[in-house]
């Protein structure tokens, strides 16, 4: 009787034998370590403690110390300026109120150079005027004052007017590691309607004025000028110093006022500041006639 035939071997499927190769390599990479002869360290990772409460008392600074600050910061801004140069773009809008579309009625971009004591050059760059005058004065003319003391922004803080304003601290905000006061101020008597009131913005790190609004309760120029709605300065930092970067004033005339209309915005952007850069004197001495293109206008004073 021949013997029983072989059986033919069994072959594992490729898929079903990579399949069970996977799932042991993760069991062995996943199983836990053999437990080792000799002592164990236990990790605690819910250890609490207590801190006694600390309570700090510090002075805050009083008003009166602010507004020290300030003018002195101002002051010694003003006293390390020795020469300047800047480009200066003034900008008139119309219908800025109400329904009608805002429309530039005049531009005009000035290079204005100052150095102390009471010089200034200011360099016509370019004009327009979307309706010339006759005359050939536009209504984007710029005359720029000798000091660099920008009184505009620190006016109300001048010895020869702090006392006649009232000063309050608005608000404190924590700017990285400085603080930025709010300061409002308004006329101390009832009756100045006219003076403007206003906010400043005063950066700790300096003492000085980075920002400031003002209002106005009554037209200083009732006949001309209804109300000042709005009127806005503003600073940026050049180099060491804050210099001013922006102006803005929205008014509304008294009698509307043909190619103007009542309501109008009147800004200047100030740009391009060079700083004590030793301006020789002979640049503000005019030896040539000036073109149509360039106009120059040099006088001296401490305004």
């Amino acid at each position: 009787m021949p013997p029983p035939a072989l059986s033919r071997p069994l072959r594992p499927h490729p898929l079903r034998a990579a399949t069970a190769l996977v799932t042991l390599s993760a069991c062995l990479l996943w199983a836990p370590p053999a437990r080792s002869q000799g002592p164990s360290l236990a990790v605690e990772d819910t250890m609490t403690t207590e801190v006694p409460e600390v309570l700090v008392r510090a002075p805050r600074v009083t008003l009166d110390e602010i507004l020290d600050r300030v003018a002195k910061g101002e002051a010694r801004r003003d006293s390390m300026l020795r020469d300047q140069s800047f480009t200066a773009t003034l900008r008139i809008m119309r219908n800025t109120a109400g329904k009608g579309t805002p429309e530039l009625l005049g531009e005009s971009v000035h290079k204005v150079y100052k150095k102390k004591p009471g010089l200034i050059r200011t360099v016509t760059l370019r004009v327009y005027e979307k309706y010339p005058e006759k005359d050939g004065d536009g209504m984007a003319e710029a005359d720029f004052s000798p000091g660099m003391g920008e009184r505009i922004v620190n006016f109300a803080l001048q010895p020869e007017n702090r006392r006649n304003y009232k000063f309050a601290i608005e608000d404190r905000k924590l700017l990285g590691d400085h603080l930025i006061y709010t300061l409002r101020f308004e006329p101390r008597s009832a009756l100045q309607v006219s003076e403007p009131s206003g906010r400043l913005w005063v950066d700790t790190r300096e003492f000085v004025i980075v920002r400031q609004e003002i209002e106005f309760r009554q037209s200083p120029l009732p006949l001309f000028l209804k109300s000042i709605k709005h009127m806005v300065v503003e600073r940026t930092r050049s180099g060491d110093f804050w210099v001013l970067s922006r102006m803005l004033v929205r008014m509304e005339l008294t009698i509307p006022m043909p190619r103007i209309g009542k309501t109008f915005d009147f800004g200047i952007a100030f740009s391009d500041y060079t700083i004590n850069t030793a301006l020789p004197d002979s640049l503000f001495e005019i030896t040539d006639r000036p073109t149509n293109a360039s106009r120059a206008r040099v006088r001296s004073g401490s305004r």
